[in-house]
Protein backbone atom coordinates (compact mmCIF):
# COMPACT_ATOMS: atom_id res chain seq x y z
CA UNK A 1 0.00 0.00 0.00
CA UNK A 2 1.16 3.32 -0.83
CA UNK A 3 0.76 6.23 1.54
CA UNK A 4 0.62 9.44 -0.14
CA UNK A 5 1.93 11.71 2.57
CA UNK A 6 5.43 11.61 3.60
CA UNK A 7 4.80 12.75 7.25
CA UNK A 8 4.82 9.45 9.68
CA UNK A 9 1.94 7.92 11.49
CA UNK A 10 4.56 8.75 14.59
CA UNK A 11 4.97 12.20 13.97
CA UNK A 12 1.35 12.94 13.51
CA UNK A 13 0.60 11.60 16.48
CA UNK A 14 3.13 13.39 18.59
CA UNK A 15 1.85 16.12 17.15
CA UNK A 16 -1.65 15.57 18.03
CA UNK A 17 -0.88 14.90 21.57
CA UNK A 18 1.78 17.78 22.04
CA UNK A 19 -1.39 20.59 20.34
CA UNK A 20 -3.76 18.49 23.03
CA UNK A 21 -1.54 19.13 26.08
CA UNK A 22 -0.46 23.01 24.77
CA UNK A 23 -4.64 23.65 24.61
CA UNK A 24 -5.30 22.38 27.87
CA UNK A 25 -2.64 24.18 29.17
CA UNK A 26 -3.81 27.30 28.10
CA UNK A 27 -7.09 26.57 29.38
CA UNK A 28 -4.98 26.37 32.51
CA UNK A 29 -7.03 23.04 33.20
CA UNK A 30 -4.67 20.12 34.82
CA UNK A 31 -4.98 16.68 33.32
CA UNK A 32 -7.16 15.45 36.18
CA UNK A 33 -9.25 18.38 35.46
CA UNK A 34 -9.80 17.17 31.83
CA UNK A 35 -10.06 13.46 32.43
CA UNK A 36 -12.57 14.76 34.66
CA UNK A 37 -14.64 17.08 32.21
CA UNK A 38 -14.13 14.41 28.83
CA UNK A 39 -15.23 11.02 31.10
CA UNK A 40 -11.45 9.91 29.62
CA UNK A 41 -9.57 8.11 32.71
CA UNK A 42 -6.60 10.14 33.88
CA UNK A 43 -3.73 7.28 32.83
CA UNK A 44 -5.25 7.35 29.26
CA UNK A 45 -4.65 11.08 29.01
CA UNK A 46 -1.17 10.69 30.82
CA UNK A 47 0.05 7.95 28.15
CA UNK A 48 -1.65 9.95 25.28
CA UNK A 49 0.17 13.23 26.62
CA UNK A 50 3.07 10.75 27.16
CA UNK A 51 3.53 8.57 24.15
CA UNK A 52 0.57 9.96 21.71
CA UNK A 53 -1.14 6.76 22.29
CA UNK A 54 -4.85 7.12 22.57
CA UNK A 55 -8.43 5.46 20.83
CA UNK A 56 -10.22 7.55 18.42
CA UNK A 57 -13.32 8.12 20.77
CA UNK A 58 -10.51 8.86 23.33
CA UNK A 59 -9.23 11.50 21.46
CA UNK A 60 -12.31 13.03 20.23
CA UNK A 61 -13.91 13.02 23.99
CA UNK A 62 -10.46 15.18 24.50
CA UNK A 63 -10.64 16.88 21.55
CA UNK A 64 -14.14 18.00 22.16
CA UNK A 65 -13.68 19.09 26.03
CA UNK A 66 -10.96 21.53 24.94
CA UNK A 67 -13.51 22.90 22.75
CA UNK A 68 -12.51 21.29 19.17
CA UNK A 69 -15.57 19.44 18.16
CA UNK A 70 -16.09 21.69 15.36
CA UNK A 71 -12.94 21.17 14.17
CA UNK A 72 -13.29 17.15 14.06
CA UNK A 73 -16.48 17.31 12.20
CA UNK A 74 -14.44 19.03 10.05
CA UNK A 75 -11.40 16.60 9.73
CA UNK A 76 -11.21 14.75 6.25
CA UNK A 77 -14.15 16.79 5.00
CA UNK A 78 -13.16 17.75 1.85
CA UNK A 79 -11.27 15.44 -1.05
CA UNK A 80 -7.67 16.40 -1.55
CA UNK A 81 -6.54 15.61 -5.11
CA UNK A 82 -2.59 14.82 -5.96
CA UNK A 83 -3.22 15.55 -9.79
CA UNK A 84 -5.69 16.02 -12.19
CA UNK A 85 -6.83 13.13 -13.16
CA UNK A 86 -7.60 12.36 -9.24
CA UNK A 87 -9.64 15.18 -9.22
CA UNK A 88 -11.82 14.14 -12.10
CA UNK A 89 -11.56 10.46 -11.00
CA UNK A 90 -12.50 11.63 -6.94
CA UNK A 91 -15.65 13.88 -8.56
CA UNK A 92 -16.80 10.75 -10.89
CA UNK A 93 -17.04 8.57 -7.25
CA UNK A 94 -18.44 10.81 -5.21
CA UNK A 95 -21.68 9.32 -5.58
CA UNK A 96 -20.23 5.35 -4.85
CA UNK A 97 -21.55 3.40 -1.60
CA UNK A 98 -18.64 0.74 -1.96
CA UNK A 99 -15.21 0.93 -3.18
CA UNK A 100 -13.06 -1.83 -5.30
CA UNK A 101 -9.32 -2.46 -5.40
CA UNK A 102 -9.15 -2.13 -9.18
CA UNK A 103 -7.20 0.94 -10.70
CA UNK A 104 -8.89 2.92 -13.62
Amino acid sequence: MYIFEPISTEDILRRLSENCRSRRLEKNMSQKSLSETSGVPLSTIQRFEHTGEISLAGFVKVARALGYAEDMMQLIGKPKYSSLDEMVRINKNKSRVRGTDERS
